[in-house]
């Protein structure tokens, strides 16, 4: 955790996106509203519903592979990421049916849609369209939905 001085504030040291220059994004009102509110922690703390959303956002893949950092890795395809709720809680300093309800709450407004299975839960981001990779190529996300919630196959 990083800590400032500033008013004695702390703030959370959640991974930024790095794999990409620029995102493309389609949010409906309701999930700007819910991205610009906050969420409180198990110390009584606000984080920025935001800087959950990017924390998730900069662990998709933006290439297909294997996840990496699982007992049970999965073949993800570009614009999915595997996750444990219980990891997130822990990252998140949260409880694991918190970090559910977040996900769910997520899914409900379109910018993801999980699956769960036996071995693992992937999560594909439903809300971007695509990006523009590091090297400059452009990508398109192929769990793009723009009206609506799809599924993460």
């Amino acid at each position: 955790m990083m800590r400032t001085t500033a008013g004695n504030k702390e703030q959370y040291a959640f991974r930024k996106p790095e794999n990409f220059r620029s995102i493309r994004i389609r949010l409906t009102a309701e999930a700007v509203g819910w991205l610009c509110g906050t969420t409180t922690d198990d110390n009584g703390r606000k984080i920025s519903n935001f800087a959950l959303f990017g924390d998730l956002l900069a662990k998709m893949a933006v290439a297909a592979g294997e996840s990496k950092g699982f007992r049970r890795p999965q073949y993800l395809k570009a614009g999915q990421l595997q996750y444990s709720e219980t990891a997130l809680a822990a990252e998140w300093n949260m409880g694991r049916k918190k970090a559910h309800n977040l996900l769910v709450a997520m899914e409900r407004m379109g910018l993801l849609a999980v699956r769960h299975s036996r071995t693992a839960s992937v999560a594909a981001f439903a809300c971007v369209g695509g990006w523009t990779d590091d090297g400059g190529n452009d990508m398109d996300n192929p769990y793009y939905h723009p009206t609506g919630p799809y599924r993460a196959d």
